[in-house]
């Protein structure tokens, strides 16, 4: 497997509404009501949406390829503190446990080098991802109770420094 990581155009954007519909059913299904998750699916993942992120200068959207296939997504951006966020980052489920996140997270966190920090949020109970930003450096900072953001599910946010150039 020779996965590339390269940069989202509106031409991968009804594959990345595929990922992300997929992943958030394999990994909140549980965790969040069946009208949560149908209203968070409507309102972050349409093709529409994704197809605006790729071209929005302010996002970055990477995706990762297998061959032909995109089987990864990340997708970052900052506020308006200038404080970087990471603010999806999804793994088809049959390529999961395969090093793509990991190539997807090193992909992110180089464009937001020379920084001082990066933040994400992560819905409690999603243990698998939380490992996997643990294992990156990430730490939690903080926790919202009922994160409207998010239908009322609780979240974690973690943090991690970032290198100097």
């Amino acid at each position: 497997m020779a996965v590339i990581i390269r940069e989202m155009t509106s031409d991968d954007a009804s594959a990345v509404s595929d990922i992300y519909i997929k992943s958030w059913k394999e990994n909140y299904g549980e965790l969040l009501a069946d009208d949560v998750m149908k209203e968070q699916i409507s309102q972050r993942f349409s093709p529409e949406l994704q197809a605006q992120e790729a071209d929005n200068p302010d996002i970055i959207s990477l995706v990762a390829m297998d061959n032909d296939e995109i089987v990864g997504v990340s997708s970052s951006s900052m506020d308006e503190r200038n404080q970087a966020w990471i603010d999806r980052m999804h793994i088809v489920p049959a390529h999961q446990g395969k090093g793509i996140s990991k190539l997807l997270m090193n992909a992110t966190l180089a464009k937001h080098s020379g920084l001082q920090s990066i933040a994400l949020k992560v819905i409690e109970g999603n243990e698998r991802a939380i490992s996997i930003y643990e294992r990156h450096g990430f730490f939690q900072t903080d926790k919202i109770e009922n994160d409207a953001e998010v239908g009322g599910a609780t979240t974690i946010i973690m943090s991690r420094t970032l290198p100097r150039n």
